[in-house]
Formats: structure tokens, C-alpha cells, sequence
């Protein structure tokens, strides 16, 4: 060591070589922490590519599921295949730079991908609004557009906050909220359906069950206010069906005040910040009509 700092004072040319190392070390050390914006982007969910288009990212996503309708920009992006199958050949065939997966995706098909060298960033399916909001950055920073998602999720919150601040001192209603009808399925309070109930302004009565299974016979016996039909996998004409059946139980609080109503399930059960916002928006005046 007292040997090379000799040299570096006797002789220029080694100072200037010995400074010119350090500035490309220092270059590559930045380097090294810069993110790579991917430019060709496949999304396996719905979510995610409603999300890629919130951000505003639309541009780099080349491909994405037969389920991925919203917006209907979505519809006429190559397919992949669904939400649980994937096309493994065709997506390596398209040389993707990122491939953003789902919880539902198979790992066995991710580990497939990884192993092609195909970058995969998996994230799961969110539980509250916090988690659609965490999961809204992560996506806008591998994107590169955080700042979008950083202005997008602010909006969200605000307006989330607005709602909950309006429906803390009124009279809760009791409410149950219908996404499944074989067998006849609700959401605990570990699910954000539980949430829009709540921030809006009303008592789910499935909250404290163990799972979201729930019989007629227990929603007829707590005699809820309001009944909210969002059936997943189901058409807006199967949810007025729904409603009808429910609208025979004549001394349910619900159907005898006329309080049964249809909800969009695509909207209501796969959000993004923002549309969870617009949705608990849409149940809190469900529960409280004051509210508009």
C-alpha cells in the first residue's frame, strides 16, 4: 500500500489513472442502484392491468389475460390465457422484460419463466385498502411512473378518509353483502368487501365468522337493513335474480323497506385504490341516502 501511494505522488499520470478508477467505481455503484424500466410488460390479472393503466404505464404492457376487460382498452391486448393458465410457450416467444403475476398464478409455470431467465414479480391479492394501495406503488416503482402512483393513492386516501369522516357519528346499519351464491358467500372482516361496509357506515353481520360461508337461514335471523347482491362470475341479470329470491323473505327488514340492491362485481370485488374509493362511495349512500 505505502508502495502504490509513493508512485501516486512521484508521478501524474498515475494520480489522473488512480482518480479515473475511482470515478468509474463510483459510476457503477450508482449504476448498480438504478432501477431498469422494463419495456415490454405481460400482466396475469385483471387488477394488475387495470392497475398498469391507472398509472398510466399502458404503453409498455404487451400482453395480458382473457379475463383483463377493464378498460376496454384491456380487451385488445394479446392474450396469454386466463388467470390460472397461462400460455408458458407464448410468453417466452414475446420476450418479455417483466412479467407481473398474480396469487393465483401457478408457481410451477413462474418457476418455468424464472428459470428462462424471464423477470417475475409476484404480488399477491389484496385484503384492505392499505394492502391495494401498497401493492399500487410496488407496481408503479418497477414501472418507473411512482410518481403517478404516489398522486393516484393520495386521491384515494383523501377521498376514503372524506367518507369515513361523514358516516363516523350515524347510526349504523346492519348489512349484508352477497358475493357468492353456490354456496351463499359473504366476506369476514378479513376481506376490504368488510370495509366498505364499514367505512360507509354500517355493521357487517358476517364480520366475526371464521370464514365468509353463510346459509340464508343465518341472514334471515340477524334480519339485516341492507342487502348487497356483487356475485362474482355472474351476469347483472343473475344478480337481479338474486334479488328476487331474497325480495320473497317479506319480514326481512331489507325487502320490506325495498333495501336489496345490485351491485357490479367486477367493480366492487377486484378494486384499485381508486375504484374502492368510488365503490365504498356508492354502498355508504347504499347505507345512508343522506349522504348525497
Amino acid at each position: 500500500m505505502k508502495f502504490i501511494f509513493y508512485y501516486l505522488k512521484k508521478n501524474l499520470f498515475f494520480q489522473i489513472c488512480f482518480l479515473c478508477l475511482l470515478v468509474l467505481q463510483a459510476a457503477d455503484a450508482v449504476a448498480d442502484t438504478k432501477t431498469i424500466v422494463p419495456k415490454r410488460v405481460i400482466s396475469l390479472s385483471p387488477v394488475i392491468t387495470e392497475t398498469i393503466y391507472l398509472l398510466n404505464a399502458q404503453g409498455l404492457l404487451i400482453a395480458n389475460t382473457s379475463y383483463c376487460n377493464v378498460p376496454v382498452a384491456a380487451q385488445f391486448k394479446e392474450k396469454i390465457g386466463s388467470v390460472t393458465q397461462m400460455n408458458v410457450e407464448k410468453i417466452m416467444s414475446m420476450q418479455p422484460d417483466l412479467v407481473i403475476a398474480s396469487s393465483l398464478s401457478r408457481d410451477k409455470q413462474i418457476k418455468i419463466l424464472r428459470n428462462q431467465k424471464i423477470k417475475v414479480l409476484k404480488v399477491k391479492n389484496p385484503k384492505t385498502f392499505v394492502q391495494m394501495c401498497e401493492i399500487t406503488m410496488e407496481i408503479g416503482r418497477v414501472l418507473g411512473v411512482e410518481k403517478n402512483a404516489e398522486k393516484i393513492i393520495k386521491q384515494a386516501e383523501q377521498k376514503v378518509e372524506q367518507i369515513k369522516h361523514k358516516t363516523a357519528m350515524l347510526p349504523k346499519k346492519k348489512v349484508f353483502i352477497q358475493i357468492g351464491m353456490k354456496p351463499l358467500y359473504s366476506a369476514n372482516k378479513d376481506s376490504f368487501i368488510n370495509e366498505y361496509i364499514k367505512y360507509g357506515g354500517g355493521i357487517n353481520i358476517v364480520e366475526n365468522e371464521r370464514t365468509g360461508i353463510y346459509s340464508r337461514e343465518q341472514v334471515i335471523t340477524q334480519n339485516p337493513d341492507i342487502i348487497l347482491i356483487a356475485t362474482m362470475g355472474t351476469s347483472k341479470k343473475a344478480g337481479e335474480i338474486e334479488k328476487l329470491r331474497w325480495m320473497k323473505f317479506k319480514f326481512l327488514n331489507a325487502a320490506i323497506k325495498q333495501q336489496i340492491f345490485v351491485l357490479d362485481p367486477e367493480f366492487i370485488c377486484s378494486p384499485t385504490p381508486v375504484t374502492f374509493a368510488k365503490g365504498l362511495q356508492d354502498v355508504a349512500v347504499l347505507i345512508h341516502p343522506d349522504l348525497i
